[in-house]
């Protein structure tokens, strides 16, 4: 039976006595062991109280004995205290003076020392002219070294400076004699030798010069080998040559030069800057990416180059310092960053030697007009597809105001060379009045060809808009590019930072959606040729109506005797004309059967409130585009009505009865007539004396007035 329970601070009693029940089933067993329990420990405690009382008066005589010894101590330390401030009174007089004397002492040590620096610099200034005699180049050294520190404490006599410029003669000396044989070092790769030497100039404190033979003996073996390689062949080919000597270079003298110089890497990389640092090669890639067809894209092949050199370099630098793989970022890239940062002048040279040899002069047929012209526009497309993805690829977005102006000038010249080909279109067709046809085709073939190059404008602003949703998403999706060892240069703000600012807002306005177009002026400048095409398709189709009407205004028939006619019929100038205009549904019919989306945008973008009869809320489609024709058509019919000089009652209903034919032609084509038209029927019906009555005052006066003259009967 567990007892230990008893003496838990949260003891349960219940759970203990139930416990206790299970296992011991006689509760009369459970009670007489409890009870054996309480004896033993009543027991255990008369003894322990018993033991406590005996020992107490013990204990109170320890106790006393402790407080009497304490109080002893006291009156002891009391006692010392007043020993040692009686000591400190009797000897401060002595300590001070023991104080000045160490202060002189130490004051004779000094002067000691300074005298024995300079006679050791007299000692090793004789000794040293012997050593140059016997060419003991490390006692040379060694001497050297010992003079410059008896110097360094000699600092304030007299003649402190004659004697270092003695010491520097002599190492400049020692330095002479040391020159070639660096040299010579240096190019067979001798360690025992460059050891011997790094040792010598280290005791001079001449490190400095060390490097300086050792970087001009490499570089110029870099430049000898350079100057062989750019004979070689062109730029892009002998350059990654060069790189990968330069390369080769690094790794050997890296494990070289570990055995010899305590900052090996440092030293090793400071030599390959300095070959870096080539001015030639910047010459040779400036003639190369200026002689260039497509600058750009030899700019790209040879920033490929130098990214996959800049990439195998940077692995191997892991523990450098810093401003040294800086300083050899910059000479990596210094040859190209003039280049790159005239990005957008050399995507505006591409594209505009590009516009000028685009191919959009008129053909002998115009099927084969447009088709050049909807060549050539797909060529400006695709050529400008990449600049924008150039342009982040070269310079991370650094150039991108710059190549979105290239390319908008670009466009503006397309526009141009569009309008321009619009207006020989109109001469080719003969449109203009007195001007004929110069292609031998039939009319349908040349309107289909109006409408295909209605269609190929719709397409290039389409193709367009897509480019600017292309361009901008690229901006979106692009990380910088390029080896680490150029990345963390800040060369695009270093180079110009009012430039970078004007890009870097640019960038992040279409990354956070602020700035949502590129090409808006393009795009706004586009609905010119667009709407110079429209009135080219409008004026083909004008063009034989006005054909049609040509001379009508002179015909006989409108001055005809009364009575020569019972039933006029429409005559057949306006027959062939309605005719015509029947036929012009059947002709759209091809380009509308199925979703045609340049067109409907091309149609969209028109401004139809230029034509008569037009208007201002008309929605652009097929239906707005020919009822502008109808419209048109009507105006020109009236404008040949109105020319009429005399009509005569004959004449009247034969001209009638041409307005009504043409009314029911507009009715079929579902076509509103125009307020002219309906006006001028009106006028045509009512008696003469009815013309100005108060029933026609809401018809214009110029209207009613050359009606009115033209019925008036000769006298």
């Amino acid at each position: 039976m567990d007892y230990s329970k008893f003496n838990d601070d949260d003891f349960d009693l219940k759970k203990w006595v139930n416990g206790a029940l299970q296992s011991e089933q006689n509760p009369n067993t459970l009670v007489m062991k409890l009870q054996l329990l309480m004896q033993e420990v009543n027991g255990s405690l008369e003894e322990s109280t018993a033991n406590l009382l005996s020992d107490i008066p013990r204990v109170v005589t320890e106790i006393q004995g402790l407080n009497n010894e304490a109080v002893l101590l006291r009156n002891q330390m009391n006692l010392v205290k007043s020993d040692i401030s009686k000591v400190q009174e009797d000897t401060v007089e002595s300590m001070s003076t023991v104080v000045q004397l160490d202060k002189i002492k130490d004051r004779m040590l000094v002067t000691e020392k300074k005298l024995k620096q300079a006679d050791n610099w007299c000692v090793l200034n004789d000794q040293i002219d012997l050593l140059f005699e016997e060419q003991d180049l490390e006692g040379i050294s060694e001497k050297l070294g010992e003079m410059r520190d008896a110097l360094a404490g000699l600092v304030n006599l007299p003649d402190y400076s004659d004697r270092c410029d003695r010491l520097n003669n002599l190492s400049n000396r020692l330095e002479a004699i040391l020159s070639p044989k660096l040299i010579s070092t240096f190019n067979n790769d001798k360690s025992e030798e460059a050891r011997l030497y790094y040792k010598i100039f280290s005791d001079m404190g001449r490190q400095g010069e060390l490097y300086n033979y050792y970087h001009r003996t490499h570089k110029t073996n870099s430049q000898k080998q350079f100057n062989t390689l750019r004979t070689s062949g062109s730029v892009d080919t002998w350059l990654h040559q060069f790189y990968s000597s330069v390369l080769e270079l690094f790794h050997a003298q890296l494990s070289w030069t570990s055995g010899i110089y305590k900052d090996h890497t440092s030293v090793v990389l400071s030599l390959i800057t300095l070959c870096l640092d080539n001015n030639d090669i910047q010459h040779e890639i400036s003639n190369f990416v200026s002689d260039s067809q497509t600058p750009v894209l030899a700019l790209i092949s040879l920033q490929d180059i130098m990214y996959r050199f800049a990439n195998s370099l940077g692995r191997e630098l892991t523990e450098v310092d810093s401003e040294i793989t800086e300083k050899l970022g910059r000479s990596i890239t210094s040859p190209y960053i003039r280049h790159l940062t005239s990005l957008g002048d050399k995507v505006k040279s591409s594209l505009l030697r590009d516009v000028h040899s685009l191919a959009m002069r008129v053909k002998r047929t115009s099927s084969d007009s447009v088709a050049e012209l909807h060549s050539s526009t797909k060529r400006v497309v695709a050529h400008v597809r990449d600049c924008i993805p150039q342009c982040l690829d070269l310079t991370n977005g650094f150039t991108l105001v710059d190549v979105i102006s290239a390319i908008e000038f670009y466009f503006d010249l397309l526009v141009e060379k569009i309008n321009t080909f619009i207006r020989e279109m109109r001469v080719a067709f003969g449109v203009e009045v007195g001007s004929q046809s110069t292609f031998q085709e039939d009319h349908w073939v040349g309107f289909q060809s109006c409408f295909k190059l209605f269609q190929v404008l719709g397409e290039c602003y389409t193709d367009i808009n897509g480019l600017e949703l292309e361009c901008i998403d690229a901006v979106k999706q692009h990380a910088p590019k390029g080896p680490s060892l150029i990345t963390k240069l800040d060369i695009w703000l270093e180079t110009d930072p009012t430039k970078y600012a004007i890009n870097k807002t640019l960038m992040n306005s279409l990354i956070d959606g602020s700035t949502t177009t590129l090409f808006d002026k393009t795009l706004e400048l586009f609905k010119k040729p667009i709407n110079n095409c429209n009135k080219l398709c409008v004026d083909f189709v004008l063009s034989h109506v006005k054909s049609n009407l040509h001379g009508v205004h002179l015909s006989e028939e409108w001055v005809v005797d009364e009575g020569a006619v019972f039933s006029p019929s429409p005559l057949t100038y306006i027959t062939s004309l309605g005719d015509y205009l029947l036929l012009l549904p059947q002709q759209l019919e091809p380009f509308f059967a199925e979703e045609n989306i340049p067109l409907d945008t091309a149609l969209i973008l028109v401004d139809f409130t230029q034509f008569p009869g037009m208007a201002q809320d008309v929605e652009g489609d097929a239906f707005a585009w020919l009822t502008c024709v109808c419209q048109s058509t009507m105006f020109t019919i009236v404008e040949m009505i109105l020319k009429i000089h005399r009509l005569s009652g004959a004449g009247c209903k034969q001209l009638t009865a041409d307005v009504a034919y043409i009314s029911n032609v507009m009715g079929a084509l579902e076509v509103p007539l125009s307020r002219d038209i309906v006006d001028i029927s009106r006028l045509l019906s009512l008696p003469i004396d009815l013309i100005d009555s108060a029933d026609t005052q809401n018809i214009p006066k110029y209207l009613r007035g050359k009606i009115s003259t033209m019925r008036r009967p000769a006298y």
